[in-house]
């Protein structure tokens, strides 16, 4: 600037190095460190789930050998049914929680519990038709049966040869 000019240089290199390099560079860096964070976060996520696998197992072996263990089977259904009772209402609430997350808002929520309380009503309404089902094949079973070994009323005492 001695000769009243003024010169300007334009360069890619900022601390010593190139600018696209040390870009790369960055980007290569931050790649392994989440790649390690995530491979760790899924064994621990996973390693987790395997241990809250192995209780509920355990404590469903458990609720369901009540009646055999005390003889008690009024008691065993009455347990199960609150464990029935207390799982839904944990779906309930985890299908609240990601609804509200997924969508930034209580309508999401709203709408997840919506939806899950429908499943649940869909699934209970095929398994009372399965039971239904069931019943009335374990009925014609037994009349079958009864007609087979001459306990048939409508057919006075006969052998049920007439099949």
């Amino acid at each position: 600037m001695a000769d009243g000019k003024l010169y300007i240089t334009i360069s890619d290199k900022r601390f010593g190095k190139n600018v696209a390099e040390a870009d790369e560079q960055n980007k290569l860096d931050k790649q392994k460190e989440s790649d390690g964070k995530g491979i760790e976060s899924f064994l621990q996520h996973r390693f987790f789930n395997m241990i809250e696998g192995q209780a509920k197992q355990a404590v469903m072996y458990s609720i369901n050998n009540i009646g055999n263990f005390t003889g008690d089977y009024v008691t065993q259904q009455h347990v199960s049914d609150a464990v029935e009772v207390a799982n839904f209402l944990v779906d309930l609430g985890v299908s609240a929680v990601a609804g509200a997350k997924m969508t930034g808002s209580w309508v999401g929520a709203v709408v997840a519990v919506g939806m899950s309380l429908v499943n649940k009503g869909v699934s209970y309404a095929e398994s009372i038709y399965a039971g239904g089902v069931q019943t009335r094949r374990t009925n014609k079973d037994i009349a079958l049966l009864r007609s087979r070994a001459g306990l048939n009323s409508t057919n006075n005492g006969g052998r049920g040869t007439e099949y």
